[in-house]
């Protein structure tokens, strides 16, 4: 076994199991382990305990739950995430595309509330459900909300096809102005007519 430095390893660390498996016998592993800066993982509670085995992260595939899409970060490679403490293998939950579907209250009312979120690094809109906004709104921890601006839109379902186009075209661009953003118009295909009676 090589010699690692304490700066350039982090001991005491256990998994309760479905997080690693050792190399050699591609074996799920549960118990102390210890990590390099490198992200390299090994058994033991540091490199002097017994005959440290390498570990190998558990990959996970993508799956979907409620709608949400989960998502694991890969092994921490990164001395930056090493040395701040930053925990790269959490599992967050994303917002994903839900269709809307107004009400027969809607339509009597004329007009309900659509739901969005929309990368902060990137121009990508997800439409979703209140649900997943109330999670991300609410910060809730399972879900990758600092990722995300999160934002609604009142729209018109009914009237005259013109005063509902107008509306429409006037609530997305008053929105775009607003928040400082561009595009959700492209998003939403122009089509400012969409669920209209």
């Amino acid at each position: 076994m090589s010699y690692y430095p304490k700066s350039q390893i982090k001991t005491d660390l256990y998994t309760k199991g479905k997080e690693f498996r050792v190399i050699s016998l591609q074996k799920e592993y549960t118990g102390y382990y210890w990590k390099t800066s490198k992200g390299e993982y090994f058994s033991g509670r540091n490199p002097k305990d017994g005959t440290p085995l390498e570990l190998e992260v558990i990959p996970t595939i993508p799956a979907s739950k409620n709608n949400v899409v989960t998502y694991t970060l890969g092994q921490d490679n990164n001395l930056y995430n090493f040395f701040k403490g930053i925990d790269v293998s959490k599992t967050f939950l994303l917002p994903t595309y839900v269709k809307p579907s107004p009400s027969k209250d809607d339509y009597q009312i004329g007009n309900f509330i659509r739901y969005f979120a929309k990368k902060y690094t990137q121009n990508i809109y997800i439409e979703t459900s209140k649900e997943i906004y109330d999670n991300l709104d609410n910060q809730n921890e399972e879900y990758d909300y600092p990722s995300y601006l999160i934002f609604t839109l009142v729209w018109v379902l009914t009237g005259s096809s013109l005063s509902v186009e107008k509306a429409n075209r006037n609530i997305i661009k008053s929105t775009e102005q607003r928040l400082n953003i561009n595009g959700l118009d492209t998003y939403l295909k122009f089509n400012y007519l969409e669920f209209y009676k």
